[in-house]
């Protein structure tokens, strides 16, 4: 009858005279530990605006949308921390492995949601011939300098390369050009215009 009480008793005093357990934050900084799932960070020197991380989000935390009335055509990309739940989704399946990554940053209470809000813009690149969306600037010369050698059969990748890529909205076509000619072999196409110019070609 007495014996659980004694236990408990132990207990109690040990627990009083023992190393605190819980740490003593805010008062003093919290070190988390090694490989911490914190909050995602971009990397904008190595995110090159592909839009996988976009695709692999579970809860939508991160989204895309595509302006084709800016000057230059952008890309926006938004990632709202108030609904990330840190999964690393968007880390595992980074296309260059480094442009985004967890932080060990972890502390992010705020009164205001839009401070949660980061918005980064990337540059497009449009069909010249019939205007369609081929992807962010820096995805085409990342896809050169990853293919090496293999990339001057793709003149597209090799224009990119060269920083001729077009921006001007007078440089692209707005309404489709069904005249085929040789020298569209040398223009920025989409996947759908250059697999026409082959096959008339």
């Amino acid at each position: 009858m007495w014996l659980p009480k004694l236990r408990e008793l132990k207990e109690a005093v040990t627990a009083v005279f023992s190393p605190r357990f819980t740490t003593r934050f805010p008062a003093e900084p919290c070190t988390v530990p090694e490989k911490y799932r914190g909050k995602p960070e971009f990397d904008l020197d190595s995110c090159i605006g592909c839009g996988a991380c976009v695709n692999v989000c579970p809860t939508e935390a991160l989204t895309q949308t595509d302006d084709l009335e800016a000057n230059p055509p952008v890309r926006r990309i938004t990632h709202r921390y108030d609904t990330c739940i840190f999964c690393g989704n968007c880390s595992e399946n980074c296309t260059t492995e480094t442009g985004i990554k967890l932080s060990n940053e972890w502390d992010l209470a705020t009164l205001n949601r839009e401070d949660s809000i980061e918005t980064h813009e990337f540059e497009l690149q449009l069909c010249e011939k019939c205007g369609a969306i081929i992807g962010a600037k820096k995805h085409l010369i990342w896809l050169y300098e990853k293919l090496g050698p293999l990339a001057y059969t793709n003149p597209t990748l090799l224009i990119a390369k060269s920083s001729e890529l077009s921006t001007k909205p007078q440089d692209i076509q707005q309404q489709p050009d069904k005249d085929v000619r040789t020298s569209d072999f040398m223009r920025i196409l989409c996947p759908k215009c250059k697999c026409e110019l082959n096959i008339q070609l």
